[in-house]
C-alpha cells in the first residue's frame, strides 16, 4: 500500500512529457526498436517510417512536432526528405539528424541541410531523451 502511495506521489511530482507527435525515420529495424523503446519508456508515443519517402508522406498526413531523421536511408535519404518536408505547407517540425557518420563537419552539413539538431549513433538513451525533450519543449512553447 505504501508503494502505491509513493507511486501516485511520484506521478504528481514528475510532469508527463508534453503531448507531442514524434516520427522516427530509420531504416534499420534494430535502431527502430531501440529508439522507440527508449522514447516509450520516457513516456513518448512514436511513429515509424523506414525511408525518406515514408517520412515525407507521414508528415504530410500527420503533422509531427519532432522528426528523428536518419541521414542515410534507401530510396530517399534524410537530407532529401528534410528538403521535401521543409517545402510542405504545414507546421514545420524540429528535425533532428541521427547518423552514424560522426566525421568533422557532419553536424554543420546537417544544419545547413535544414535540420535543427544532430545526434550521432550509437547514442546513449539519456542523450536521445534529452535532445527530444529539448525540442518537444520548444514545440510545446511554440504552440502556446
Amino acid at each position: 500500500m505504501a508503494f502505491r502511495n509513493l507511486a501516485s506521489l511520484a506521478e504528481d511530482i514528475l510532469p508527463a512529457p508534453p503531448k507531442v507527435k514524434i516520427l522516427m525515420a530509420e531504416d534499420n529495424l534494430i535502431n527502430q526498436r531501440v529508439g522507440k523503446l527508449i522514447l516509450q519508456r520516457a513516456g513518448y508515443s512514436v511513429d515509424l517510417a523506414t525511408d525518406g519517402f515514408q517520412a515525407v508522406e507521414a508528415h504530410s498526413t500527420v503533422v509531427y512536432d519532432v522528426i528523428l531523421m536518419d541521414c542515410q536511408m534507401p530510396s530517399m535519404d534524410g537530407f532529401e526528405a528534410t528538403r521535401a518536408i521543409r517545402g510542405l505547407r504545414v507546421r514545420q517540425p524540429a528535425i533532428i539528424a541521427v547518423t552514424a557518420n560522426a566525421m568533422v563537419g557532419e553536424r554543420e552539413r546537417c544544419l545547413a541541410g535544414g535540420m535543427d539538431d544532430y545526434l550521432s549513433k550509437p547514442f546513449q538513451p539519456n542523450e536521445l531523451v534529452a535532445i527530444v525533450g529539448k525540442w518537444t519543449r520548444t514545440a510545446a512553447a511554440a504552440r502556446g
